[in-house]
């Protein structure tokens, strides 16, 4: 996914005069069970979907690095530093008081070197070129660049420009941030530096920027990201590559277990004899997948089981779930509890819900218009 860089002169200019800043703090929207965890830890491909940005900033020769959490500052300082790129230097700024994304972002800056940062929201998975766009975010003039993709629109109407959570600020824009309060990039801070004269420009993307923010789109990104692992040729430590799939040196598939790719496997897991996997699936360290089940297009987490004869198609399994009995579970949902017997409890173990528009959007529309003129959309599914 994210290109190697190869001239270090060039990662030198970088790393001396950017820093990165990610925004790891989120907030529940569904008051389901996917939102009792942090969502920039979710494993996507078997890894938190956060270290993708992480490694995104590294790869383009960012060293500097703050991430910017609220009540799961603590959870991140214990859990990331494993997934941080060698080299990098990763602080943690938390929000004692509700400051927003921009808030937040003004006060990382101040403990960071240099004059641009490169700001990424904690669940997306960036895919473009880092130094083409800090390279038209320089020769622009401009204080802010925000990067947007185009997404067609049906019955012949224009496309529309959707933000990626990716934008390069320099020093200046962020300094406009109050010292205190709430203020939110894409609702207040943007209109308020155009209103004072900023020039904000959009960096238009080849493709949508996948992001993680509720169960469905989960699944889309653990998805797309397995089968881009697969398909890309690319290597993981520990992991071989056995033919669409990768597989961990110390996970167990059964002789006779079919497995269609794309797939990954982590280290622990069992897929038993007469299991049948069906990508792009994850399974988690200690799964188990037992003979005579089938698990297809789904992320199956650590330690759950998926007992003989049961059938679990695009679904999340949450840690530590025990799926039982025959019977088949679908349409996108997350499983999550101890034991869950699919003949007679599957119905209640839906938690995805659709995301909610608040109604403010639709005067940050007409704002974004203004900035980045009749093409511009928030849609809730690339925000």
């Amino acid at each position: 996914m994210h290109r190697n860089i190869q001239n270090s002169n060039r990662e030198g200019v970088v790393s001396t005069q950017t820093s990165g800043i990610v925004l790891a703090g989120t907030h529940p929207w569904t008051g389901s069970a996917f939102d009792t965890l942090p969502r920039t830890l979710l494993p996507v491909a078997l890894q938190p979907v956060i270290a993708y940005g992480l490694s995104w900033l590294h790869e383009g020769g960012i060293q500097a690095v703050a991430v910017c959490g609220n009540r799961e500052t603590r959870l991140l300082r214990s859990r990331l530093p494993r997934h941080v790129p060698r080299g990098m230097s990763v602080s943690y700024h938390e929000d004692r008081m509700p400051r927003g994304a921009g808030g937040s972002a003004r006060d990382a800056a101040t403990n960071l070197p240099g004059e641009t940062f490169v700001v990424i929201e904690g669940t997306a998975i960036p895919n473009i070129d880092l130094h083409e766009l800090l390279a038209k975010h320089r020769s622009s003039g401009a204080s802010v660049t925000v990067v947007v993709h185009s997404e067609a629109r049906a019955n012949g109407h224009a496309p529309i420009d959707v933000p990626s959570g990716i934008y390069v600020f320099d020093r200046r824009a962020l300094e406009e941030v109050q010292l205190h309060g709430f203020c939110d990039i894409k609702e207040r801070l943007i209109p308020e530096l155009y209103a004072d004269g900023h020039a904000i420009i959009p960096f238009i993307a080849s493709t949508a920027t996948p992001r993680v923010l509720d169960a469905s789109t989960y699944l889309a990104t653990n998805a797309w990201m397995v089968e881009h692992l697969v398909t890309s040729g690319g290597e993981r430590h520990g992991y071989k590559r056995i033919a669409q799939s990768l597989i961990h040196k110390d996970a167990f598939i059964a002789e006779d277990a079919a497995i269609v790719g794309p797939v990954i496997v982590a280290p622990g897991a069992r897929i038993l004899s007469g299991a049948i996997v069906l990508g792009p699936t994850s399974v988690g360290r200690d799964a188990t997948i037992e003979s005579g089940s089938m698990v297809a297009r789904a992320a199956i987490w650590r330690r759950a089981v998926i007992t003989e004869g049961a059938t679990v198609d695009g679904c999340i399994v949450a840690d530590g779930t025990v799926v039982a009995a025959d019977g088949v579970i679908s349409h996108g949902q997350m499983i999550a509890g101890r034991h869950v017997d699919l003949l007679t409890d599957w119905e209640t173990q839906q938690t995805h819900q659709p995301v909610k528009r608040p109604a403010f959007d639709i005067g940050v529309n007409l704002l974004g218009r203004l900035v980045f003129g009749p093409t511009w959309s928030r849609s809730p599914v690339a925000q």
